[in-house]
């Protein structure tokens, strides 16, 4: 039982993790490199992630610099900016390409809780999942009834537990969108 415990935990942060790299990816009023992490460029005749082709630098808290380690990578990696669909206002130059973040108005910071919302739902319901995997694991044991109904409250307590954590970091993103 402790090893299904120890394994669903470890699932469960798993999931948290993956649900803090994806929120990174919502861009808030600053400059953030993150945002940049999916974002994947055709170079030498295949597909590569931009951070291994290229430096990402903050300048300011309104700008990403892009400085490619091969200067003919520039209208490449402005291309797949611009395909990604960040709402970002882009200026290539002759050895980089500048992200400029506009201020976000209201509608669109509301439209960006809307949409941390429905993400947080998404990551809400992977950690219900691991806990329906857990308990179905614990089930197979063939366990006595005290120690299964014990086992199955130790996974619903951790269960609270991370989905709480999940709405901390959720409430977090939320004031830094908010935050003007």
């Amino acid at each position: 039982m402790e090893i299904i415990v120890l394994t669903t935990t470890k699932e469960m942060d798993n999931v948290i993790s993956h649900y803090k790299q994806e929120i990174n990816k919502i861009r808030t009023g600053r400059a953030n490199p993150a945002i940049l992490d999916a974002i994947n460029i055709r170079c030498y005749g295949s597909m590569d992630r931009l951070s291994h082709n290229a430096r990402i630098n903050v300048e300011g808290a309104h700008q990403l610099v892009v400085r490619p380690h091969d200067r003919s990578l520039v209208k490449a990696i402005t291309e797949a900016i611009t395909a990604a669909d960040l709402r970002l206002q882009i200026k290539t130059e002759a050895d980089a390409v500048r992200l400029i973040f506009p201020q976000l108005t209201e509608e669109i910071r509301k439209s960006l809780v809307k949409d941390l919302a429905k993400i947080t739902e998404d990551y809400k319901i992977k950690i219900r999942n691991v806990r329906r995997d857990a308990i179905h694991s614990l089930k197979k044991q063939e366990l006595p009834e005290d120690q299964n109904k014990k086992g199955e409250e130790i996974i619903q307590k951790l269960t609270d537990i991370k989905i709480t954590e999940l709405m901390k970091v959720e409430k977090n993103k939320i004031t830094e969108l908010m935050k003007i």
